[in-house]
């Protein structure tokens, strides 16, 4: 007998990392949710650590309800750093608020892919009562990949209501349990997503596919900072198409690797990098425009070969990695939709333990550039 389909569309799963300067925020926003609401055909859920009274609490999302009126449970502090709690409030809202289709939103301060334990420094989900802990980009890949394993299917959207997470690294981390991530390149404004427009939308339009929903979230994101003056971010991710952006960009990789000692190439990458976005004190570049530069700047025929081919595959589309990517402010002008990690002095060691290391040649490129930087610069 075929299975039947639960009669909620979408269940919309938000994981508010609240213990910590945020607090104020957090109910900012539940208090956006609230003006839209669940519906028949959607489920808004929200788990809220909070650093003002150290409690925390779940919701199902009313309209004119709200942190006064939605909260389902109430128990003590959490760690939201913690995998387990992660993995507990996911499995709690697929099994009470069965959908066809599930978006789960991490809320908080985010750091890309970066790594330090020992300053408390980490992916994200931060929590001040924990001592800073926060979940590092293995940790999250463990609970989703498990998540997935038990849904039977990959999560259709992961937002990261947070700074820097659109990044190839954090992406690459997920794509065997997340089909749509949505984020930003740039450190996000206090006021964060617009809920309640991305909410209103996917209440009026339930049958919303996947990748449709991630571009119209970049698209209400970017609405809601115009004309405040604000330098803002956002992309929608295919990671089923990442590979293919991977594989050329280890194909250029191997090619800057093997000409490294060419001078004219350093210069090359030294303006690339120059002329590139950069986020998260210089550590991140916008990938595309850095290929962008270097295709320009490069003589050599091999690697603008291999960086056209990658600029090729960066390019928005449905069908493509980047479904759909927007920003303002000037500075942030050639932005393109996700960056890279591209330190100018040291690479953090905690790099080499990430999936996208060990499967591109990326990293060996920086830390061979690097190094021969540093010789010709003495």
């Amino acid at each position: 007998m075929r299975r039947r389909e639960p009669m909620t569309k979408w269940t919309f799963m938000v994981y508010v990392a609240g213990d910590n300067n945020l607090d104020p925020a957090a109910l900012k926003d539940i208090a956006e949710m609230a003006k839209v609401g669940s519906s028949e055909d959607l489920n808004v859920i929200v788990q809220l650590d909070r650093a003002n009274d150290q409690k925390t609490r779940r919701f199902y999302i009313t309209k004119g309800g709200g942190y006064q009126k939605d909260c389902v449970e109430t128990f003590e502090e959490t760690n939201t750093g913690d995998p387990a709690v992660l993995e507990g409030f996911i499995l709690w809202g697929m099994k009470r608020y069965p959908a066809s289709r599930y978006a789960l939103i991490i809320w908080n301060h985010g750091g890309g892919w970066w790594d330090e334990p020992e300053r408390a420094r980490r992916n994200i989900a931060y929590d001040d009562s924990s001592g800073g802990d926060a979940l590092n980009n293995q940790e999250l890949q463990d609970v989703l990949n498990k998540v997935a394993q038990i849904r039977g299917k990959k999560i259709d959207i992961l937002g990261m209501d947070a700074c820097l997470m659109a990044m190839l690294e954090v992406a690459y981390q997920l794509r065997d349990s997340v089909e749509v991530t949505v984020g930003s390149e740039e450190e996000e404004p206090f006021d964060g997503w617009p809920y309640d427009q991305v909410l209103e939308t996917l209440k009026n339009s339930p049958r919303l596919n996947t990748t449709t929903l991630g571009k119209m979230i970049v698209k209400e994101y970017i609405k809601s900072y115009q004309k405040k003056g604000e330098d803002v971010t956002q992309s929608a991710l295919n990671l089923l198409n990442i590979s293919d952006v991977v594989c050329k960009l280890n194909a250029l990789s191997w090619e800057l690797i093997a000409n490294i000692e060419d001078i004219d190439l350093l210069d090359a990458i030294a303006t690339a990098w120059e002329e590139s976005p950069k986020f998260f004190y210089d550590n991140y570049i916008d990938l595309y425009r850095f290929v962008q530069v270097l295709k320009d700047r490069c003589n050599q025929k091999e690697i603008k070969d291999k960086a056209g081919d990658l600029l090729q595959s960066l390019k928005p589309g449905g069908k493509r990695m980047i479904i759909h990517q927007r920003h303002l402010g000037k500075r942030l002008r050639h932005s393109q939709g996700i960056s890279i990690y591209f330190p100018s002095s040291e690479v953090n060691p905690k790099y080499r333990e990430l999936d996208f290391y060990r499967d591109c040649s990326w990293g060996e490129f920086i830390e061979g550039y690097i190094k021969k930087s540093r010789q010709v610069h003495r």
